[in-house]
């Protein structure tokens, strides 16, 4: 307003200084708001690299690492070890002088080891065609632990009783009828696990 008679020259001044020092003020606290945000976001980040994160869902089978325990980097033994329980497979070793026995797509069935009337049917999934070094001792004292074996892997149905990840199973085979007889393997339930460092 610039008629004299409404409002005088020294309140227009004093009212314009108002305004400026109020948009001073404003952009004093977007930048602050902004600083605020940043540090928030600085935060988080932080709190995501500090946190293990599972790469897909499943059941924690073993935890070897307790709170204020110092994890060594390069550790051969796994600090979580993650599985998919949902789904469960056998890895069956079959012994490399009974590999050629094998056909591809065999039928078999699984015992728990020492319980043969425990018996539940397992789905093919596929043949592993690299023969590798026998990992999974059973402790028999007729056991070559200078073996190579075929990892064949099948797919089950959670039975009736339990069965746990790990648990060694015996896997019986069904022969090819070219073939003069079934190879009969001991085997572990693996989980299909995940490694988290």
């Amino acid at each position: 307003m610039h008629d004299q008679r409404a409002v005088s020259e020294d309140e227009m001044k004093r009212t314009w200084y108002a305004l400026e020092m109020a948009k001073r003020t404003l952009v004093r606290f977007q930048a602050n708001l902004q600083q605020v945000i940043a540090q928030r976001d600085e935060i988080q980040i932080l709190l995501d690299r500090l946190l293990v994160k599972a790469p897909r869902a499943g059941t924690i089978l073993q935890v070897n690492m307790r709170a204020g325990e110092y994890a060594t980097l390069g550790a051969t033994e796994p600090l979580l070890l993650l599985g998919d329980m949902q789904q469960l497979q056998v890895r069956a070793d079959v012994d490399e002088v009974n590999a050629p026995l094998v056909a591809p797509r065999a039928t078999a069935v699984a015992s728990l080891k020492s319980q043969g009337d425990t018996q539940f049917p397992l789905s093919f999934v596929r043949i592993e065609p690299y023969v590798v070094p026998k990992k999974s001792l059973t402790g028999d004292n007729s056991e070559r632990v200078d073996t190579r074996v075929l990892q064949i892997i099948y797919r089950f149905e959670r039975p009736s009783f339990p069965v746990y990840a790990g648990q060694q199973v015996d896997v019986f085979i069904q022969r090819d009828a070219a073939t003069p007889e079934a190879p009969v393997t001991r085997s572990s339930i693996p989980p299909r696990p995940e490694r988290t460092p």
